[in-house]
């Protein structure tokens, strides 16, 4: 009996993961940066109280997509040439987002600009490649 009961306390206690999805993906609609963020941090605290399995994996997927849109969305607004990464301005960040996201150099190969071998990759297609990451993480989460 005592088991059951802890059982349902630990499954009562854990975040619905699909409302800080949710959550992300209106304030990248709404193109809220501060509330997208906040919404990715309270995802990172809540992810602490789920229990280990295939959620919780979902979840964390969810969160490190955040991170990555954040971490574009912030460079956009605050580069003088934000609307455009390289190399220099993001280091390792176009080679993280093609190991990380099947199809992103397939994606971004008609946005990009290459100006005498130095790539430029467009920030608000990334943006909007990783939304569309996040969103299937959505659909696949319980």
């Amino acid at each position: 009996m005592l088991v059951l009961a802890c059982v349902v306390m630990i499954s009562a206690a854990s975040p619905r993961p699909t409302v800080f999805i949710d959550e992300m993906v209106k304030a990248a609609a709404a193109d809220d940066l501060s509330r997208f963020d906040a919404a990715v941090e309270r995802a990172r605290t809540a992810i602490d109280s789920m229990p280990l399995g295939k959620a919780r994996n979902n979840f964390r997927r969810a969160i490190t997509i955040g991170d990555d849109v954040s971490r574009v969305w912030h460079f956009a607004i605050t580069d003088a040439g934000g609307s455009y990464y390289d190399e220099e301005r993001l280091p390792f960040y176009y080679d993280h987002l093609v190991a990380d996201y099947r199809g992103y150099a397939r994606f971004i190969a008609e946005y990009s600009v290459n100006d005498h071998g130095l790539m430029f990759y467009a920030t608000r297609e990334t943006r909007a490649f990783l939304l569309k990451e996040l969103e299937t993480i959505r659909r696949r989460s319980p």
